[in-house]
């Protein structure tokens, strides 16, 4: 696995890897890129070009500046990124903000879409309460921008994300988090400053997708959990029910073998289809 560089305007370059042959595949994150993919990515590249990439902002994307971003401009920066190696339709696997651009890059170019795997899309405006919890995300957004450490505890506390749930009730108590290093402190204010806000509203046009290219998973062990919740909510806007994957919502980091191999079933499947 080598880290490439893809050069883009005033001066920014996408950072990202390409291992493997045979069909290409695009593993897509927001934050998550290609360190958080590299578990499952070993257990795709036997039969698909796995591509990752960070996305811009994060890891070997960085760029300079104030600045912030949106699940269009990384759909953009997606977009960049399949046509520097291909002009046909690809398969994408989009977890956690990574969904959202996938779903943002469907809206825009459904041509550059085969078919998309959606992992628990934060989609929070989508929930009965989701005025209430963005509100509240919020609060936490505006701390991170002082305190990375607090900020992120108050974000988990809210999403839940680092638990793992196999009912609805009762609600896990809350995990503590330890202190963030320097670099994660720096990653953890950017995410939740500069590309949280925008990915956590985004409110996809459902009736103008078109639904046969999408198939939404949700962790086994994230019931209850605001994203598992969105995805259910996305999945039945489409009319159909959410697929089950190993873990809760970073089952691809902590579960990457069962992960892995439950994606490429996926996959198997949707070609077969």
């Amino acid at each position: 696995m080598d880290l490439r560089k893809l050069e883009g305007e005033h001066g920014f370059a996408l950072g990202y890897c390409v291992q493997g042959s045979g069909p290409l595949l695009f593993l897509v994150g927001a934050p998550a890129g290609i360190s958080e993919f590299a578990g499952i990515a070993t257990k795709l590249d036997h039969s698909f070009t796995v591509v990752t990439h960070d996305p811009r902002g994060v890891g070997a994307s960085q760029i300079s500046g104030d600045y912030s971003t949106t699940p269009e401009l990384l759909a953009g920066d997606l977009l960049s990124l399949i046509r520097s190696m291909t002009d046909e339709p690809v398969l994408i696997f989009g977890a956690s903000g990574g969904a959202v651009t996938g779903l943002a890059l469907l809206a825009a170019h459904p041509e550059a879409v085969l078919h998309l795997v959606l992992h628990e899309p934060p989609l929070f405006g989508l929930l009965p309460e989701g005025m209430e919890l963005l509100a509240r995300m919020d609060i936490a957004f505006r701390t991170a921008a002082d305190d990375p450490d607090a900020g992120m505890q108050m974000f988990a506390d809210l999403t839940e994300t680092f638990q793992t749930t196999y009912e609805a009730a009762p609600r896990p108590k809350p995990i503590k988090l330890p202190p963030g290093t320097p670099a994660e402190r720096a990653r953890n204010r950017f995410f939740l400053n500069a590309m949280a806000p925008a990915t956590v509203r985004y409110h996809p046009l459902t009736e103008r997708l078109p639904g046969d290219h999408i198939l939404i998973a949700a962790g086994e062990a994230s019931i209850g959990q605001p994203a598992r919740r969105a995805a259910e909510a996305l999945a039945g806007a489409f009319d159909t029910s959410v697929i089950e994957s190993p873990g809760n919502h970073l089952g691809m980091i902590l579960e990457a073998e069962r992960f892995g191999e439950w994606l490429m079933e996926t996959l198997r499947t949707i070609r077969a289809g």
